[in-house]
């Protein structure tokens, strides 16, 4: 045997599943030594009923009141033992049985709640009835299930449930005692049953409902009600609380598709469906009354000839009654009867009488369907006992209790059981610490009690808590919550942990890493505090033991030595030996410390909303106050500054990855990892108390300074981590904004936009001109060009220009922090190569600044195809116009062109003469448009060929449009003189004075008077 208590175990995994069973209907029968070995008094309270002297609040007051009860013969007794599922309820059902002396006063009926078929159920209760008989009833049960499927009899039962819906089930009566509620639902239960016709069958009721394909299909599916009832005939399953004991909403489609189309044909049963849809409870108990029906006949216990459960019953009570004896019932779980309880609830009704003997019956039941007897059962209830929720006065010795039985074994508690009751004694149960080596104490007891504590339990004393001590117990509790029932408690604090700590502790790797779901991991202090620097797998064991059974506070000897920790192992370079945490009294004034949360991430916890948005925001802060973009010129507080910033790195940039609730990063935003890791939890402490404090001195901290962290240390973190960061923002910003490129390319953008408004190119050839210009006083578009011009000014309306200069390419200084200087080199040059390639320019900024400054490249997205669109006909539309204008002038100024046309036209006028006669108006409109035309057009143009018609159009639009304009003035001119001459010739010797006045004006103008014949002379022919 081993001299030490490493790798050492007082227990073995086939112990732990002989003697702990969590499911009360899992122990067997004949296990009443295991059962009150482990047996903790439980807190129950008494609702209903009279109150014995000397009651207890225990399960005592139990076994009283049935004792009580024995010996009158006129009256039966009924005891309920409710609670909620896990309280323990059939464990008090089970101690009275444990308890209750053989009398020969009364016959005991006792039905655990143990792993059965409903034949293995009602064969118990047949053979346990005094007075014989049965074997004809268990014949037709074994007949009705023995050659059938399971597929096959549930489809029976539905047809059972159907029958019983359509023609067994009565119409209940009208209660002269009934409240308005309880008329309201015996309406609807009538209603949903049907009308019967001629021949008494009910039609357009719930059971036509089930025939629907739908309706059949959810009501036969796996894993529904139907199908578990007919799995508990043929298969042995283990009754629990929580188990579907009525229709739900899930048994019904109540929102398949298709139902209401199948019902088109029958108006009542699409009503009806609609009302169920609406509310289906009332539906659902129906089918929970139909299906009580449908049972007992589908698996042959009813019937017109021969045994019933219910005539059985009644031959025991006559029987004993003969006797003078009484039939006492103990139910571990009145559910099991669910679906033939009709028949035990026909004898809770009867009373006894001279031929039939009274009932004693206590059994266990769930609060909500004690609510669901019927009234003739609740009324004659005698007793009513209630389980608390938690009902363990004492956690500790409940977990404490298991813990000696499993140390004992089965065999050696049932050989000491079996040994008292031989001999009529009552302390039967050895302490195994006092006990464990042939009657003599455990060799480690002294050192085990030493380092894992004990619990003391009357009857048996000082019970050592190992694998436990008190903290590792208290924290294994507490992750239960406070509301953990027996059963969930000895799920996992004792069968679960028990089984995995044994091979664990024997190959040296308890506590294991799963050991931390078993127990709460709140924790006061940084891994890197209690570990000092040890990494590697076993420092996480070490740390997991530091936590669990030392509050990380240090390690006991016994507990270190028992499961084989190491002190030392590797660290990491640099490391300082370990601390432990010296506790300290926090003073009245300072806060308590906030970053326990942050220490339960590290230890595999999610880090709570609002802790990842408050570390999110002070990196942030931190990191955004010190990216010094504005030493390069670059704006970064507010307006498109801010709106570039914000597109790159916001506090979503800080990711603390799946773990950790909280948005994301988005597509094309920096992101920084922040993990587990020791290195970011220090960044992480570092920056909150940087962030609330301003300082790095613990002792004038708002709270506690987190112990085992230097703060120089966490200081040169800090800011080593900050200005990585940092420097990660600010490449990312120069690389989007390019230096001054973007603000080139918004200039730029603006200053084609200018040209396509018909800007000429020497009013922008500096920034500030660029910046400035306005398109309202250029003139108006030709109906050519007029959707490119409309795009363009509708950019100069929406491209921040100036904006982004400001933000990226100026000086800010005086109060206002506006800007004060412009850094125009570099924009400056990028314009001129701007106006050289205005459309190649459009094209750059389409392809590079989409993610950078979207508002500047819609803007020449937009621009770019509408010139390109326009350019070619534009470009037509001008060569015509110049054509017209240089054939029409003849090197004269339109100036003197529209002058002596006037004075034509004047005379013309006066004389009567003019045509047309409504066209005064718009021949000096055009003659004003003449007088104004520059003299100086370039009437010898001709298109670029080296240019794209884009280009070539942006190039000329100052000149052009005036151009398009004079020409069409000038064509209102020549007509209006061609059809002037035509007058003068068809009104005769006028012309006469009309040719004299033309001659005063050729001598006035020399050539021009033959220009205006040739056009005049034109004109006829034309006409």
């Amino acid at each position: 045997m081993t001299s030490t208590m490493k790798r050492f175990r007082c227990w073995t995994n086939g112990d732990v599943r002989q003697t702990v069973y969590s499911d009360i209907g899992a122990l067997p029968s004949d296990a009443d030594a295991v059962f009150l070995a482990a047996h903790t008094p439980m807190v129950v309270s008494h609702p209903k009923g009279e109150q014995l002297p000397g009651d207890s609040s225990d399960e005592r007051q139990v076994l009283r009141a049935l004792q009580a009860a024995i010996g009158d013969p006129d009256r039966n007794t009924l005891i309920a033992v409710t609670g909620e599922s896990g309280a323990g309820k059939s464990h008090v059902v089970r101690w009275v049985n444990a308890n209750l002396d053989p009398d020969p006063r009364y016959h005991v009926l006792y039905v655990p709640r143990a792993v059965q078929t409903i034949r293995e159920l009602l064969r118990r209760i047949v053979n346990g009835l005094p007075g014989g008989g049965g074997q004809d009833l268990m014949k037709r049960v074994d007949a009705a299930v023995g050659k059938t499927t399971p597929a096959e009899l549930q489809d029976r039962l539905l047809e059972e449930m159907r029958l019983a819906l359509t023609w067994t089930l009565e119409l209940q009566a009208v209660h002269k005692d009934e409240d308005p509620e309880k008329r309201s639902a015996r309406e609807e239960r009538n209603n949903l049953l049907g009308e019967p016709d001629e021949n008494g069958k009910r039609r357009d009721g719930l059971a036509d409902l089930l025939v629907l394909p739908q309706v059949n299909r959810i009501l036969l599916r796996p894993g529904g009600l139907l199908h578990n009832v007919v799995q508990s005939i043929f298969a042995q399953t283990s009754r629990r609380d929580e188990q579907q004991e009525r229709f739900e909403d899930a048994d019904l489609p109540l929102r398949a598709p298709g139902v209401r189309r199948e019902l088109a044909g029958n108006g009542n049963l699409r009503v009806l469906w609609d009302q169920i849809t609406l509310d289906p409870e009332p539906a659902l108990r129906l089918l929970d009354e139909a299906l009580r029906k449908a049972l007992p006949r589908t698996i042959g216990l009813h019937d017109h000839t021969g045994e019933t459960l219910n005539l059985l019953f009644q031959r025991s009570r006559q029987a004993l009654r003969k006797q003078g004896r009484e039939l006492v019932l103990l139910f571990e779980d009145l559910a099991q009867f669910g679906l033939v309880d009709g028949e035990l609830y026909d004898q809770f009704v009867i009373q006894p009488g001279s031929d039939m003997a009274p009932l004693r019956v206590l059994f266990a039941v769930t609060e909500h369907r004690y609510a669901d007897f019927p009234e003739t059962v609740q009324t004659r209830i005698t007793h009513q006992f209630k389980v608390d929720t938690f009902p363990l006065e004492d956690r500790d010795a409940f977990v404490a209790r298991y813990l000696n039985l499993v140390r004992l074994g089965r065999k050696n508690v049932e050989a000491d059981w079996s040994a008292v009751r031989s001999t009529g004694g009552r302390d039967w149960l050895r302490n195994a610490c006092d006990t464990r080596e042939e009657g003599l104490p455990c060799r480690f007891r002294s050192e085990c009690h030493t380092g894992f504590g004990t619990t003391d339990i009357p009857g048996l004393g000082k019970v050592g808590l190992y694998p436990y001590n008190s903290i590792a117990l208290r924290r294994s509790l507490e992750a239960r919550g406070p509301d953990a029932t027996p059963r969930q408690i000895l799920d996992v604090c004792v069968s679960e942990t028990l089984v995995e700590a044994e091979p664990h502790i024997a190959r040296g790797t308890y506590p294991h890493e799963h050991v931390r779901e078993r127990f709460d991991f709140k924790v006061q202090y940084g891994k890197d505090t209690l570990l000092g620097g040890r990494i590697g797998d076993e420092a996480e064991r070490l740390y997991r033991t530091l936590v669990i059974w030392g509050d990380e506070d240090p390690l006991l000897p016994a507990v270190v030595e028992a499961f084989g920790l190491d002190n030392g192992g590797p660290r990491k370079p640099g490391a300082s030996p370990i601390v432990s945490p010296k506790r300290r009294e926090e003073p009245t004034q300072v806060q308590p410390s906030p970053l326990s949360d942050l220490f339960q991430w590290q230890n595999d916890e999610r880090l709570p909303d609002r802790q990842v948005n408050l570390y999110r925001d002070i990196l942030y802060r931190l990191v955004f106050s010190r990216l010094d973009l504005d030493q390069d010129l670059f704006h970064i507080a507010n307006d498109q500054g801010a709106l570039i910033i914000n597109s790159l790195f916001n506090r979503q940039s800080f990711d603390f990855g799946s773990d950790a609730r909280g948005r994301s990063a988005g597509a094309g935003k920096l992101r920084f990892e922040l993990r587990r890791r020791a290195e970011d939890i220090r960044v992480l402490i570092a920056g909150r108390w940087f962030a609330e404090h301003g300082h790095w001195l613990p002792e004038r901290g708002k709270w506690l300074w987190p112990q085992g962290y230097d703060p120089v240390d966490m200081m040169l973190s800090l800011e080593e981590r900050l200005d990585h960061w940092a420097e990660l923002v600010r490449t990312a910003f120069r690389r989007r904004v390019g230096g001054r490129d973007l603000a080139s390319a918004a200039v730029g953008t603006r200053a084609v936009a200018l040209l396509a408004a018909g800007a000429a190119p020497g009013q922008l050839n500096h920034v500030g001109a660029v910046l400035n210009e306005t398109a309202e006083a250029v003139m108006r578009s030709t109906p050519g060009w007029a959707n490119a011009d409309s795009t363009a000014r509708e950019v100069l309306r929406r491209i921040p220009a100036t904006d982004l200069v400001g933000q990226l390419a100026a000086v800010r200084q005086g109060h206002t922090g506006k800007p004060q200087l412009i850094d125009a080199a570099e924009l400056e040059a990028g314009l001129q190569q701007v106006l050289c390639s205005p459309a190649a320019h459009l094209k750059t900024v389409v392809a590079r600044y989409a993610d950078a400054e979207p508002v500047v490249a819609k803007a020449a997205r937009d621009l770019l195809p509408a010139i390109e669109a326009a350019a070619e006909n534009f470009l037509a539309e001008v060569a015509a116009a110049v054509e017209v204008l240089a054939t029409g002038l003849e090197g004269q100024t339109p100036a003197s062109v529209a002058r002596a046309a006037e004075e034509v036209g004047r005379r013309a006028l006066a004389s009567g003469l003019f045509s047309p006669r409504d066209g005064w108006q718009a021949f000096t409109t055009a003659l004003e448009r003449l007088k104004v035309l520059p003299a100086d057009l370039p009437l010898d143009w001709q298109p670029d060929l080296g240019e794209s018609a884009a280009q070539e159009a942006l190039h000329i639009q100052h000149w052009a449009r005036k151009a398009v304009v004079g020409a069409q003035a000038l064509e209102v001119v020549r007509r209006t003189m061609a059809a002037t001459r035509l007058e003068c010739t068809r009104s005769g010797g006028q012309a006469g004075d009309l040719d004299r006045l033309s001659a005063t004006v050729r001598r006035k103008l020399g050539q021009l008077e033959a220009r205006l014949q040739e056009l005049s002379t034109a004109e006829a022919k034309d006409g």
